[in-house]
């Protein structure tokens, strides 16, 4: 009963949390569009503990909603971002966030809110 009880409130929370999360991974896309790297860098460290602690709870609460992560693309795109980030290439930070990190997030977000919560 408990383990149900907490993978219920780490739902709930990360369908709290996730939204605000991709409004954030705008604003990095925003900073660097302007130039403003060190704006961009400074949020992207929230960014990546975000994206940590949301990959782990979509994928601890699998057996509750049923939506299963593709571990492959994740790690590959969390790769990407990481290298984007380590030789400062801004613009392939940008299209990891836009393009493959958004899409994960959203991916998870739009089948929980169709209601197909088991």
């Amino acid at each position: 009963m408990m383990i149900d009880d907490l993978m219920k409130e780490t739902v709930e929370e990360s369908l709290k949390y996730i939204p605000k999360l991709i409004v954030g991974i705008d604003k990095v896309i925003n900073y660097i569009d302007d130039g403003m790297y060190v704006e961009a860098n400074n949020l992207l460290v929230s960014v990546i503990d975000g994206l940590n602690w949301s990959v782990q709870a979509i994928t601890l609460t699998m057996p509750l909603h049923g939506y299963k992560l593709d571990m492959e693309k994740v790690n590959e795109s969390l790769k990407t971002l990481m290298s984007g980030i380590e030789n400062l290439d801004y613009q392939l930070i940008s299209d990891s966030l836009n393009y493959e990190i958004k899409d994960i997030l959203s991916g998870y977000i739009n089948y929980c809110r169709k209601g197909e919560l088991n």
